[in-house]
């Protein structure tokens, strides 16, 4: 009987820190950390996968490429394109 005074003594009075022997808040703030981590790196799985890549050149031409196209096409006229083709070299 004396012992259950002890313990009911103890959790009545926890020394002034609150529930969890003190670690009530350092749990919700490690939470709360943890949740924004956890969606700042969804989105950035989501940013990364949907972004187009600046550095292939798969469906960038170059100047040089469009040059050729016009003058295949009939755009430009042979002095025309020689004379950008020159620009473009320099």
């Amino acid at each position: 009987m004396r012992v259950l005074g002890h313990v009911s003594a103890l959790s009545a009075d926890a020394g002034g820190w609150s529930h969890m022997g003190g670690w009530g808040w350092g749990m919700a703030i490690s939470g709360w950390l943890f949740m924004i981590l956890l969606v700042s790196l969804v989105g950035w799985l989501i940013w990364s996968a949907t972004r187009r890549p600046e550095s292939s050149n798969g469906d960038r031409r170059g100047a040089g490429d469009i040059l050729d196209a016009r003058y295949a096409r009939g755009e430009i006229e042979r002095d025309e394109y020689l004379q950008r083709k020159n620009d473009l070299e320099k």
